[in-house]
């Protein structure tokens, strides 16, 4: 999907932060369950554009690698919860301390994919595609 962003700062040539404006989330089919609205972001300036801060950017946010992102998020630390309980329950500890082992495995899978998503992180940003402004708002 495709959404009208804003260039708030130039990280590196290929990384930059930007944020949605109001009137881009009104059009946007994610605007439901956005978690950005107002808020600052980064996107991989791919093709290396020569963007300034508070130009205008076309992004593009691949839905497969959405909704694959969430479902990472939230799924696998959630698989880890059973998981755990059953292998400590497997190794003869009590029911509470069945019951925080797959608490704590929970929050390793929270770990884990933060990790994942440190070292494979370009592959889930949304992409700059073009300029729509050629003008700065500085």
């Amino acid at each position: 999907m495709y959404e009208i962003v804003t260039v708030t700062k130039i990280l590196s040539p290929e990384m930059l932060e930007v944020s949605c404006t109001s009137s881009a989330c009104n059009g946007c089919k994610g605007a439901a369950f956005c978690n950005t609205k107002g808020k600052r972001f980064e996107a991989w300036n791919k093709t290396r554009l020569s963007v300034r801060s508070g130009q205008s950017v076309q992004i593009y946010l691949k839905p497969s690698r959405t909704i694959a992102g969430t479902l990472i998020t939230l799924i696998f630390p959630l698989l880890l919860f059973p998981i755990g309980y059953y292998l400590s329950q497997m190794a003869g500890l009590s029911e509470g301390a069945s019951f925080l082992t797959a608490l704590s495995s929970i929050g390793l899978g929270f770990l884990g994919v933060w990790f994942y998503f440190k070292t494979s992180q370009k592959q889930y940003l949304p992409i700059v595609e073009r300029i729509l402004s050629e003008e700065s708002q500085d």
